[in-house]
């Protein structure tokens, strides 16, 4: 059984499997590339296919929309990729380009990344979309699954999401991701409410904040030959670990 079929138990009626040429986006004018973003998609990308569309008319489930946001329906992309390092960068670009919300999953080997995307209806043209924030979680070896990592990837599941309509049901994937992402500082993986997994996410990019003051510590240590000044660099991080410590205790 394949990831899409094990995970997301979507009906067969969802399923597209259609793949996108990568011309589709290098050579559209509307979408107007610039010359590296071309290469990353020529260089970095094998193949993209559609895999499920999520639409009324397919699922079921009504669409959503009010004065801010805009859920007609939603794509679930795989992306497989030539090599490592740009996935992010790869992520961003699709999401920009293509208006609907979307679920990416990025492939490589027997690794798996997943994207999602919160989009606002753009003020100025209300025909599109705008990307607010963009969500990733780290890789991640089917192969060899943590406990975390399969308690995760079954919320991911229509039958563990929100049907209400596709917003709440685009809604509950990036709070699951989210709340993985936070998990990463907790002993187990739990799916909080929206408004407590907002607030973990603030105290999550103060804990990254500290996390690169630390690497940049770690680096300069490296590069110091004067003990004291290393055993000096070394307090500073003991300091910081503590305050790490202190904000994972304010996790929900």
């Amino acid at each position: 059984m394949g990831f899409f079929e094990e995970y997301l138990v979507l009906p067969k009626s969802c399923i597209i499997n259609a793949r996108m040429p990568k011309k589709a986006f290098t050579d559209n004018p509307e979408f107007d590339l610039r010359k590296e973003e071309k290469s990353i998609i020529k260089e970095y990308i094998e193949n993209i296919y559609l895999q499920y569309s999520l639409k009324p008319q397919l699922i079921n489930i009504p669409k959503y929309e009010d004065e801010y946001i805009r859920y007609e329906e939603i794509e679930i992309i795989k992306i497989k990729i030539t090599e490592q390092g740009k996935e992010n960068k790869i992520c961003d670009l699709i999401q920009k380009y293509i208006q609907y919300p979307m679920l990416i999953i990025i492939e490589f080997n027997e690794l798996v990344k997943i994207n999602a995307a919160i989009k606002k209806i753009n003020k100025v043209e209300r025909e599109k979309l705008s990307i607010e924030e963009m969500i990733y979680t780290d890789w991640i070896n089917l192969n060899e699954l943590t406990k975390k990592e399969k308690d995760f990837l079954r919320t991911l599941s229509i039958n563990n999401v929100k049907t209400n309509n596709l917003f709440t049901v685009y809604e509950d994937f990036t709070n699951n991701v989210n709340s993985f992402n936070i998990s990463k500082y907790k002993d187990v993986f739990e799916v909080k409410s929206v408004e407590d997994t907002i607030n973990d996410i603030e105290l999550l990019e103060k804990i990254k904040t500290i996390e690169s003051e630390i690497t940049t510590l770690r680096n300069n240590i490296k590069k110091e030959s004067n003990i004291g000044a290393k055993v000096e660099l070394n307090v500073k991080i003991k300091e910081l670990q503590k305050k790490i410590e202190e904000i994972k205790n304010r996790l929900n």
